[in-house]
C-alpha cells in the first residue's frame, strides 16, 4: 500500500488551529495500487479512481459517496482493500468534522486487521487517526491510549526507515502535546524531549515544532530562561530549514511575542509581532486570518500600554483583514457579517475593539465624546453577540462549541457593563432594559440550543425521514464551513475548492430552510417548543408579576480579575426595574463551600460558626443590597453560577451571638419571604402553555433492597416514604407504586399523563457528565428497564405534568457549567415540559422530609400556590421541631423550581362518586315516598282481585 499524507497548512500531518500547534498527527489516506483492483469489476476500478479525483479536488462529499457505494460490494473485496476503504472514509469524515462517524469507520478498519505482519503499519496508522480525533473532542486519556498502542507497533520494526522514525517522533510529540493539554507538564516535557532527540539523531524534519512546544511548556511551569531558549531555537531551526520568510515562523513569533510581553520586555515583544505581520503579509496577502491575528497582537501591545487610540487603528486593520469586502479604516465603522473569512477570529477582534473603545471613552473629558465612544463600543459588542448567535446556530463542530462554552459568558458580562455605563451617563431607561435583555440572552442561549437540538424530543414531532434529512443537512453545512475556513488559513487558498464548497453550501442552506419550513407546517407543536425559551419581553414579565412579587435575577462573572468577580443583581416588580452591581472576592467561594459542608456535617459544633457566618454573608451580599427595591413578600429567584447551590430560605439576617451554639431562633429569611426559583424568566413566565387541571398523583417508591440487588449500591431504605406517600391520597386521587412495582417501565408508561408525579427514591449524580446522572427505580431483569432513569432520557421525553416532586437526594444539584447553570435532574424535567419541579439541594433527612412533604400536599390541596404551600410546611416544621432539628439541613433542602401557581383543581372522582351516591339515595327516598303517597286505599267490602266474566 502507498500512503499519502494530508497537507493542511502543513507538511506530514502538521495540524494547527489559529496560532497554536494543538495536535500533530499522521493522517493517512491509503491509496490502493490498481494492481490490487484488477480482480475486481471495471466499474469498481472507475469508482475508486473517481474517489481519488474527488478527494484531490476537495469534493469530500462525492469522495465519501464513491467509497460508500463501493461498500455495497464489499464481499468481493480483499481485506486489504476493505481496510483502505474504511480508513479513507474515516479520514474524510475527520476532514468534514464528523468525528463520531470517523471513529466508526476507523473501528471497522481496525476490526479487519489481524495479527498478520503486513497489516501492522495500517493498524498503527488507524490508532493514530483515532487518537487525533479523541484529542480534538477533548478526551485526552483515550488519545493517550491510542497513541501508545500506535507507538508500540512503530517501535516493533527492527530497522525502521526514516518514514517510520518520523512517525515515532510524531507520536512522542503528540503525547507531549496531549499531556500539555492535561496540564501534566512534567510528562509533557519528557515526551517532547524524546521527540527532539529522535529528530536530531536521525536528521528528521521539523524539530522546530518540538522546540516550540517545549518553549510553551516551560512557560507554563514558569521556567522563563528555558522558555526563551527554546523559542529562539524554534525560530533558528525554521529559518535554517526553510528560510527567514517561512510562514510557520509567524506562529512561533506570535507565542514568543506574548511571552516577552508577559515578562515585561514590551519593546522586544512589539518587534516580534511586527516581524510576524511582515511574514504573514508576504505569505498570505492582505486578507487572511493570520494577518488579522498579527494586527490584533500589535493592537494588544498598545492596548496594554493604555494607548487605546493607536490600538484601535490596529484592531480596525484586524477587522479589515478577516472580512473580504470590508476596507474602511475609520474606527467608528464595523463590517457586516456577510463576508467573514473566519467567524471566531472576527469575534475576538470585535470584542477587543469594543473594550478599547470603552476604555478610550474614559480618557475623554468631553461628555459627548465619551458617550459617542461608548455607543460605538455598545454597537461593536452587539455585533459580537450576533456573531456568537450565528456560530452557535450555524456550526456544530466541537471546536466551536468548546470555544463558546469557555468564552461567551464574559462577552455578555462586558456587554452588560457597557450598557450600564451608558445608563449611568444618560439615565435613559432604554439602556437599563438593554442591560437586563443582555443578561437574559446570555443565560437562556444554551438552554434554547439544548431544546432545539434535542434529537429524540425532536422525533416526537417529526418523521424519521425529515429528522434524518435535517440532521444530515446540519452536519454537512458545518462540514463545508469548516473546509472553507481551513482552506482560507493556507498560505495560498485554492479558489477552485472554495468556490466549489460555497456553491454546495448555498444549495444546502436552501434545502435546510425548505426542510425547516416543512417541519413547522407539518408539526406546529415543534414551534411551541421553540417558543418555550424565547425571551419574554420585560413588559410581559412585569404584567405577570403580582403586586407583592419581586423577580430577583443574578448575573455573575466566571472570570476572576484581580481576585474579584462582577455581580449584577436585577430586581423586577410590576412597576419598576432596578439593578445593583458589586464585586465578590474569594470570600464568596469559601462561603459556598462552608454552606455545602454545613449541610453535610449538620450537627458538627466545629462547623457551626463558619456555616452561620456563610449564611449571613450570603444574605449580606445577595439580598440586603437590593431589599430597598423589593416589593411585597414573594421572591422569584433566578440564580447564576454557584448561587444556584444556595437555599435562600436558610440565609440569616444577622450572625448569632457568640455564646449561641444551636440553630434555634435564628432569623432565617424564610420568616420574611416566600421564595421560588427559576432557570430563566422566560421559562417561569412561559406563554401558550395550558395549565393542566388534576387531582391525580402517581407516586413511586422503590425498595432499596431491590435497588441494592440490581444496582449493587449500598442504598438504605427511605424509612419515611411509606407514610409520606400514603398521606398524599388523603387529599388527592391517584396510585402508588411501591417496591417491585416502582419500575422505570411503569413510570415511562405514565409519564405523558397530565398528573402530578411524586418520586421518593435515591438518585446519583455523575460528576463528570450530568447527562448520566440518574434516578434509581426498582429494576427489571432486562437491559431496557435497568432501574436507572438517566438525565438525558428525562430531558428527551415529553411531559405534560403541572408538577414533579423529586423527594430524593441531591436532585437539584449537578454539574455547574459557566453560562449554563446546574445541569441537574431538575433541569432535565423542566426541559421535558414539566411546569414546575420540587427538588432538593442536598441529601435529605427521612423523617423531616416526610413531615414537610405531608404538610406540603395538605397545603397544596387547599389551593395554595406551590411556594406558599412549601413555605407553610417548612414553617410548621420549625414550630414543632426541637432545637436540635432546626438546623437548615433538616428543613431547607426543598425548593420550588419553575411555575409556582396552584395545582389547578379538577373535580375529584370521589366527589363524583359522592354526588352519585347522594343522587341514588335521594332517588330511592323520593320514589319510596312518592309510591307511598300514591298507593290507593282498598275498601273493606271489595276484594283485592278481579274475577273473570
Amino acid at each position: 500500500m502507498l500512503f499519502y499524507y494530508i497537507a493542511e497548512h502543513n507538511n506530514k500531518g502538521y495540524f494547527m488551529i489559529l496560532r497554536w500547534v494543538r495536535f500533530l498527527l499522521i493522517v493517512s489516506v491509503i491509496l490502493i495500487s490498481y494492481k490490487g483492483l484488477r480482480a475486481q469489476k471495471q466499474d469498481e476500478i472507475e469508482r475508486y479512481k473517481k474517489f481519488i479525483t474527488y478527494y484531490e479536488l476537495g469534493d469530500f462529499v462525492n469522495a465519501e459517496s464513491c467509497l460508500q457505494n463501493s461498500l455495497e460490494f464489499k464481499e468481493a473485496f480483499t481485506k486489504e482493500i476493505l481496510i483502505a476503504i474504511y480508513n479513507n472514509l474515516g479520514v474524510i469524515n475527520n476532514r468534514l468534522g464528523k468525528y463520531e462517524d470517523a471513529l466508526k469507520y476507523f473501528d471497522s478498519a481496525e476490526a479487519l486487521v489481524d495479527e498478520n505482519v503486513q497489516y501492522r503499519l495500517s493498524l498503527a496508522d488507524i490508532y493514530i487517526n483515532k487518537a487525533r480525533i479523541y484529542g480534538i473532542i477533548k478526551e485526552p486519556d483515550k488519545a493517550v491510549d491510542y497513541l501508545e498502542q500506535g507507538l508500540k507497533i512503530y517501535l516493533s520494526f527492527n530497522k525502521p526507515n526514516k518514514e517510520i522514525l518520523f512517525r515515532i517522533s510524531a507520536v512522542y510529540l503528540n503525547l507531549g502535546l496531549t499531556y500539555f493539554e492535561k496540564r501534566e507538564y512534567n510528562f509533557a516535557l519528557q515526551y517532547l524531549e524524546i521527540s527532539k532527540n529522535i529528530k536530531l539523531k536521525n536528521n528528521l524534519a521539523e524539530v522546530a515544532l518540538t522546540y516550540l512546544n517545549m518553549a510553551k511548556t516551560y512557560v507554563e511551569i514558569n521556567s522563563k530562561g528555558l522558555a526563551q531558549r527554546y523559542f529562539l531555537k524554534s525560530i533558528e531551526s525554521f529559518e535554517r530549514e526553510f528560510g527567514r520568510d517561512y510562514y510557520r515562523i509567524s506562529s512561533v513569533l506570535f507565542d514568543y511575542g506574548l511571552f516577552l510581553r508577559s515578562i515585561g520586555k514590551t519593546s522586544e515583544a512589539l518587534e516580534m509581532h511586527q516581524k510576524a505581520l511582515a511574514i504573514c503579509l508576504k505569505n498570505y496577502g492582505a486578507k487572511h486570518t493570520f494577518v488579522s491575528l498579527s494586527y490584533k497582537h500589535i493592537g494588544d501591545h498598545f492596548f496594554y500600554l493604555s494607548d487605546y487610540q493607536t490600538a484601535l487603528q490596529y484592531y480596525q486593520n484586524s477587522l479589515i483583514a478577516v472580512v473580504s469586502d470590508f476596507n474602511n479604516t475609520d474606527i467608528y465603522t464595523n463590517p457586516s457579517l456577510g463576508s467573514v473569512i473566519f467567524d471566531i477570529r472576527l469575534l475576538e477582534n470585535l470584542k477587543q475593539k469594543a473594550k478599547a473603545l470603552a476604555l478610550y471613552s474614559q480618557q475623554q473629558s468631553d461628555p459627548k465624546s465619551r458617550q459617542q465612544l461608548l455607543v460605538k463600543s455598545s454597537e461593536t459588542i452587539g455585533l459580537a453577540l450576533q456573531l456568537i448567535g450565528r456560530i452557535r446556530s450555524g456550526y456544530v463542530s466541537i471546536e466551536s462549541r468548546i470555544y463558546l462554552a469557555e468564552n461567551e459568558k464574559e462577552t455578555y458580562i462586558f456587554a452588560t457593563h457597557i450598557a450600564q455605563q451608558l445608563y449611568e451617563l444618560t439615565k435613559d431607561d432604554e439602556y437599563l432594559q438593554n442591560m437586563y435583555s443582555i443578561t437574559r440572552l446570555g443565560k437562556s442561549a444554551v438552554l434554547r440550543n439544548e431544546i432545539t437540538e434535542n434529537e429524540l424530543l425532536y422525533r416526537k414531532y417529526n418523521t424519521d425521514s425529515l429528522n434524518d434529512k435535517q440532521n444530515i443537512l446540519l452536519v454537512n453545512i458545518a462540514s463545508l464551513n469548516k473546509l472553507i475556513q481551513d482552506e482560507f488559513q493556507k498560505p495560498k487558498p485554492d479558489s477552485i475548492k472554495i468556490d466549489l464548497w460555497k456553491g454546495a453550501l448555498f444549495e444546502l442552506n436552501q434545502s435546510k430552510e425548505n426542510t425547516e419550513n416543512r417541519i413547522k407546517k407539518l408539526f406546529p407543536q415543534y414551534e411551541t417548543l421553540l417558543h418555550k425559551t424565547e425571551l419574554v419581553s420585560l413588559n410581559e414579565i412585569q404584567n405577570h408579576l403580582g403586586k407583592d412579587e419581586t423577580l430577583v435575577e443574578y448575573f455573575l462573572s466566571n472570570y476572576n480579575s484581580d481576585g474579584k468577580r462582577r455581580l449584577y443583581i436585577f430586581t423586577i416588580t410590576s412597576g419598576n426595574v432596578d439593578y445593583h452591581m458589586t464585586y465578590l472576592d474569594s470570600h464568596f467561594a469559601r462561603s459556598v463551600e462552608s454552606i455545602k459542608q454545613g449541610t453535610v456535617n449538620a450537627n458538627s459544633v466545629d462547623v457551626y460558626k463558619t456555616y452561620t457566618d456563610a449564611l449571613y454573608y450570603m444574605y449580606d451580599k445577595l439580598i440586603k443590597p437590593v431589599e430597598g427595591s423589593i416589593v411585597g413578600r414573594k421572591l422569584i429567584v433566578v440564580p447564576d453560577e454557584e448561587i444556584a447551590y444556595l437555599s435562600f430560605d436558610a440565609f440569616i439576617r444577622q450572625k448569632p451571638d457568640s455564646d449561641q451554639v444551636n440553630y434555634e431562633g435564628l432569623p432565617y429569611l424564610i420568616y420574611d419571604y416566600t421564595i421560588s426559583y427559576g432557570y430563566t424568566s422566560s421559562l417561569i413566565f412561559k406563554r401558550g402553555i395550558d395549565k393542566q387541571k388534576t387531582w391525580m398523583v402517581y407516586a413511586f417508591s422503590p425498595d432499596s433492597g431491590i435497588q441494592q440487588k440490581s444496582l449493587r449500591n449500598g442504598y438504605r431504605n427511605l424509612q419515611g416514604t411509606g407514610k409520606e406517600i400514603g398521606s398524599i391520597f388523603n387529599w388527592f386521587d391517584g396510585k402508588a407504586y411501591y417496591g417491585e412495582k416502582a419500575t422505570e417501565g411503569n413510570f415511562k408508561l405514565l409519564i405523558k399523563q397530565p398528573a402530578i408525579f411524586h418520586l421518593a427514591m435515591h438518585s446519583r449524580t455523575d460528576s463528570s457528565n450530568s447527562k448520566y446522572s440518574y434516578l434509581i427505580f426498582s429494576a427489571q431483569s432486562d437491559s431496557i428497564d435497568d432501574g436507572k432513569l438517566f438525565n438525558y432520557e428525562i430531558s428527551m421525553s415529553r411531559i405534560e405534568t403541572p408538577m414533579v416532586v423529586l423527594s430524593a437526594c441531591n436532585t437539584g444539584t449537578g454539574n455547574l457549567y459557566h453560562g449554563e447553570g446546574l445541569m441537574s435532574l431538575t433541569r432535565g424535567f423542566i426541559l421535558a415540559g414539566a411546569s414546575s419541579v420540587i427538588n432538593t439541594f442536598w441529601d435529605v433527612n427521612d423523617d423531616a422530609s416526610a413531615k414537610i412533604m405531608i404538610d406540603f400536599y395538605s397545603q397544596l390541596s387547599k389551593g395554595k400556590e406551590k411556594d406558599d404551600a412549601l413555605r407553610t410546611a417548612k414553617l410548621n416544621y420549625l414550630k414543632s421541631a426541637s432545637p436540635t432539628y432546626t438546623n437548615p439541613y433538616y428543613w431547607a433542602a426543598y425548593e420550588v423550581m419553575g411555575d409556582k401557581s396552584p395545582v389547578e383543581r379538577g373535580v375529584r372522582r370521589i366527589y363524583f362518586l359522592g354526588i352519585g351516591v347522594l343522587l341514588l339515595l335521594g332517588g330511592i327516598l323520593y320514589f319510596g315516598v312518592l309510591k307511598k303517597l300514591n298507593k290507593p286505599e282498598i275498601p273493606n267490602n271489595l276484594t283485592a282481585g278481579r274475577q273473570g266474566h
